[in-house]
């Protein structure tokens, strides 16, 4: 009598009760932002072939959100060597050194934003998509001001 041996065809995946089921190992540079070595997730399906394109595309979501994680742990080179003293303040010098002076000439204020946003996206839509944008920028507006 000759045994067939089981092997998983597919990645990332294991069956139990029927269903799949997705795991990958965390790596072991990025266990201390995880409360478990290993992450489990039903895929809530019996069938192979959408365990399989379910299970890959959960893998590369973690591949890639592990990536940002390692990249935002390195250090850049030379940033010691930046005159501005905080983080935030690197960000702004590096990317705009003089946004200041730009966004208070040409640049609209959040509330003329909304009111280009809704004439242009705000057509045919119901009331409420007008009441949740409104409202989203009224929370922005009341943290950080009606900024240019």
């Amino acid at each position: 009598m000759q045994t067939k041996l089981l092997t998983n065809r597919i990645p990332y995946t294991f069956v139990r009760g029927g269903y799949y089921y997705f795991s990958r190992r965390v790596p072991t540079d990025l266990q201390c932002h995880y409360n478990y070595p290993r992450i489990v997730q039903g895929l809530q399906t019996s069938s192979p072939q959408k365990a399989r394109v379910q299970a890959n595309l959960e893998a590369a979501k973690l591949d890639a959100y592990w990536s940002q994680m390692r990249l935002a742990k390195s250090d850049v080179i030379g940033l010691s060597l930046l005159k501005a003293s905080s983080t935030s303040d690197r960000s702004t010098a590096i990317s705009f050194p003089n946004a200041e002076a730009v966004l208070s000439k040409s640049s609209p204020t959040l509330l003329d934003a909304l009111q280009v946003y809704l004439d242009q996206k705000g057509k045919g839509r119901p009331k409420t998509f007008r009441l949740a944008a409104e409202r989203v920028c009224n929370y922005v507006i009341g943290i950080s001001g009606n900024r240019r």
